[in-house]
């Protein structure tokens, strides 16, 4: 049997933001909005939310074009309204590692701060929900207003890194 292993234990992860519009297509819009984040040229994989212990954040993604990386992905797209997404993490104060949380939105109207308050809330409760507090709590968040005649897409990208 043959057996291939695609990743090991993640040691470093990158979180990014990126927007972008398109008059062409959503597709477009998100792929325009991955290049702003720094990640259109890899494969992601969508993965849960949590952090392994002893990972280390690092500022670049270290990765070449084509490589495959586990991600915790939030996007928003659309056309003629506002665009948000965001990701908050924390860890464990018992430094067993931690939780990402991701929360997006696609509104008329759209309060920033709500927002920041709706993922934090949101890792809040995640960590509740396990018996555990949350240290070193952080976010980032983007958002994009969309005219009626394009489309529009923001993303929030944490990206594991061996």
């Amino acid at each position: 049997m043959l057996t291939m292993v695609m990743f090991g234990k993640a040691t470093k992860f990158t979180v990014k933001t990126g927007k972008a519009t398109s008059s062409q297509s959503l597709l477009n819009a998100v792929d325009r909005a991955m290049l702003d984040a720094s990640m259109g040229d890899l494969n992601l994989i969508e993965v849960s939310s949590i952090l392994p212990k002893d990972i280390e954040k690092v500022k670049n993604i270290s990765a070449k074009r084509g490589d495959f990386r586990p991600a915790v992905l939030s996007k928003a797209t659309g056309s003629d309204m506002r665009l948000a997404a965001g990701l908050a993490w924390g860890f464990r104060e018992d430094d067993q590692g931690g939780y990402v949380i991701e929360h997006s939105a696609e509104k008329e109207k759209l309060d920033m701060d709500d927002f920041k308050e709706d993922l934090r809330e949101k890792l809040k409760e995640m960590g509740e929900a396990r018996g555990v507090n949350l240290k070193d709590v952080d976010l980032v968040c983007d958002q994009l207003e969309v005219g009626e005649d394009e489309f529009g897409c923001v993303i929030a990208g944490l990206v594991y890194l061996p």
